[in-house]
């Protein structure tokens, strides 16, 4: 069966807590609730894309532990293609993650298995999987391996989607090999030094990653939408107006989704394509921060009409 999108992925177990704010450095704070859920970056966009139809390869790695088993068998569930997903003598990744009372999050992961993804494998993979519109990845996964299958994307023609999260100077090496660019407000100031909430600001870092090699960049801005941009533009896509209860893969389900719309589009997609991606993207997104968690959030293609988000509209 052909795959039309392959995500580079980090598969994360969450453990997350409810808390009426994030801690201060040194705090003890009292929290509400806990949750233990499947997650990680990739895993969640893979999942995302699935959800809304896309026919979806994960190449990751997990431990030899009931972890990486349980997010196997999700995986499976979710009708993903789990050939090259590999296991590994460290054990599953593993998120810490907080909420605070309007929704917000504060996330620490560490990479585990996410870790030992092997390059040469990435790279095989990608050249391996028929049908192959889209790949997706982002940086709590092997840096290499992203690097690697990037670069064997690129020289079959597939379109590359790079979430820089988390951003640091590793992402600057992904840049050339990567035709989608998507990062949010904090992400693209630690990249460029510049504030996409100013529009003099958003131009000149975009040229800065225009200038490393990519084609388009997304830059999510939360409440206020997000920007497109290519080397002569600039479109902002405004966000759904909802009530948000815990905003953990929102940006994951955005980025899934982007993915899966762009691999739809026949032939070499255009920035009006983008745009229009971006902007069912940003529905997805909504229905997510509607929700807690991460893999139970991620809706379906009937979700996402306007009569999925409605009775949680603002006004």
């Amino acid at each position: 069966m052909s795959r039309a999108i392959a995500v580079v992925a980090s598969l994360n177990v969450d453990h997350i807590v409810h808390a009426p704010r994030i801690p201060e450095p040194g705090e003890t704070l009292m929290g509400f609730s806990t949750s233990r859920e499947l997650g990680g970056k990739g895993g969640n966009q893979a999942v995302a894309a699935a959800r809304l139809g896309a026919e979806v390869a994960v190449i990751g790695c997990v431990g030899q532990d009931e972890d990486g088993d349980e997010y196997l068998e999700a995986l499976l569930a979710e009708g993903a293609d789990v050939t090259h997903v590999r296991r590994s003598a460290s054990p599953t990744g593993r998120a810490a993650i907080t909420v605070d009372a309007e929704g917000v999050n504060s996330i620490v992961v560490v990479s585990g298995a996410n870790a030992d993804i092997p390059a040469a494998a990435a790279a095989a993979a990608i050249n391996e999987l028929p049908g192959l519109r889209v790949v997706a990845g982002q940086l709590e996964a092997a840096p290499e391996a992203t690097e690697r299958a990037f670069a064997a994307a690129r020289s079959r023609g597939v379109l590359t989607v790079l979430n820089t999260a988390p951003a640091d100077d590793v992402a600057r090496k992904l840049l050339p090999v990567s035709d989608v660019v998507v990062a949010n407000e904090i992400e693209f100031r630690q990249l460029t030094g510049q504030d996409p909430f100013d529009g003099h600001g958003l131009r000149r870092g975009g040229a800065e990653l225009f200038a490393a090699g990519c084609r388009w960049v997304i830059v999510t801005l939360g409440a206020a939408g997000c920007a497109v941009l290519d080397a002569s533009s600039s479109t902002h896509v405004p966000a759904v107006a909802v009530r948000a209860v815990d905003t953990t893969a929102a940006g994951d389900a955005f980025v899934g989704a982007l993915a899966a719309r762009l691999a739809e589009i026949p032939g070499e997609p255009t920035t009006a394509a983008v745009v229009a991606a971006c902007g069912f993207a940003a529905k997805v997104a909504a229905v997510v921060v509607t929700r807690h968690g991460a893999h139970p959030s991620l809706p379906t293609s009937a979700e996402v009409g306007d009569a999925g988000i409605s009775d949680f509209l603002q006004g």
